[in-house]
């Protein structure tokens, strides 16, 4: 478990402390999201830096998810390999005019650093919201059923075009009725 003690970290202030660990996060990824199918390990490393009262983590993470596809729930292997940085401070620091509003910054909690509740939260956010197997990406291919059928966008737009210029047959019929009765009039 990437974990350390803070006061084992200021021992590294002249240099940063790499690390390297194989974790096994399906439970704890499943539990959090429950549609994935399938999670593997995920190897994980990096270094970590203190900086005054700071400690800067730079994480890469090397992984795979298989998550369902978005259009059809068919299973796709959806392979993550990123990077993030995230500075955690002591709550008492008042130097933080340092820090840019680009660096992600997190209070210290306690006498120990854990990464694994941020690895796990930049793996989530790492999954698409649009996920199609390859097939679906190739042939553009739409589920359907019995009665039903799912559109693209585009194919939506047109039909709301047409629809908006087609005449309505209700109309059409009651302007028919209309002029019957002009003609009966005259």
């Amino acid at each position: 478990m990437l974990q350390w003690s803070v006061q084992a970290l200021q021992k590294h202030r002249d240099r940063p402390l790499p690390f390297e660990e194989v974790l096994v996060l399906k439970a704890n990824l499943q539990e959090r999201e429950p549609d994935l199918i399938d999670v593997s390990e995920f190897k994980v490393d990096g270094q970590l830096t203190v900086d005054q009262r700071a400690i800067i983590a730079d994480v890469h993470v090397v992984g795979q998810l298989t998550v369902p596809s978005t259009r059809s729930l068919l299973p796709v292997e959806l392979p993550l390999d990123f990077k993030f940085s995230e500075i955690y401070v002591d709550p008492e620091d008042e130097d933080l005019d340092r820090f840019t509003d680009a660096d992600m910054l997190f209070p210290l909690e306690g006498e120990t650093l854990t990464l694994q509740n941020a690895i796990e939260d930049h793996i989530l956010l790492h999954i698409p919201s649009h996920i199609l197997t390859t097939e679906e990406e190739q042939e553009n291919v739409m589920p359907a059923g019995e009665a039903w059928a799912v559109i693209s966008e585009e194919e939506f737009a047109q039909k709301q075009a047409e629809e908006e210029y087609a005449p309505n047959p209700e109309l059409a019929k009651l302007k028919e009725m209309l002029d019957a009765k002009n003609d009966d009039a005259n």
